[in-house]
């Protein structure tokens, strides 16, 4: 069997999902609003002035980390139809839970980008929540 990590990564997918990915950060970034979007998208705006490609790169080094999270899901929504996005919909807490703890498990200890993302983990955790079944409807274009 296959596991999302190797299918999502595979030499002839990954660009695309990156590309896909990198244009579902920006856009939701984009679409934050009141105090806290203003904060984000400073953040993401000072970011991007250092390093332009920081969300490619970015998407594209933590793209195994993202499939490693979605695969047990992935898994069992295979199980059940195959319906990504209904399924990570219905289970929204579970999976944006797993995928909090993979991702902060995979952010080194210590510098820029741990403080980074300590300083905006709970801002984080509600992107991410609010983007999962869009997150969702990706992988299962590139994965289904």
């Amino acid at each position: 069997m296959t596991t999302l990590r190797e299918t999502l990564t595979a030499p002839d997918k990954k660009p695309a999902v990156v590309a896909d990915l990198t244009t579902l950060i920006e856009g939701e970034v984009a679409g934050m609003g009141g105090l806290t979007g203003i904060a984000a998208k400073a953040a993401f705006s000072a970011a991007k002035k250092q390093k332009p490609d920081v969300v490619q790169r970015g998407s594209a080094a933590y793209l195994g980390t993202l499939a490693d999270a979605l695969d047990p899901f992935w898994q069992r929504s295979n199980a059940e139809g195959g319906d990504f996005p209904a399924y990570v919909t219905a289970h929204q807490d579970e999976v944006g839970a797993a995928l909090q703890a993979k991702i902060e498990s995979e952010v080194p200890a210590g510098g820029k980008e741990r403080a980074m993302f300590d300083k905006f983990k709970g801002q984080i955790a509600k992107v991410m929540v609010g983007a999962l079944p869009k997150l969702a409807a990706l992988v299962q274009k590139h994965a289904g």
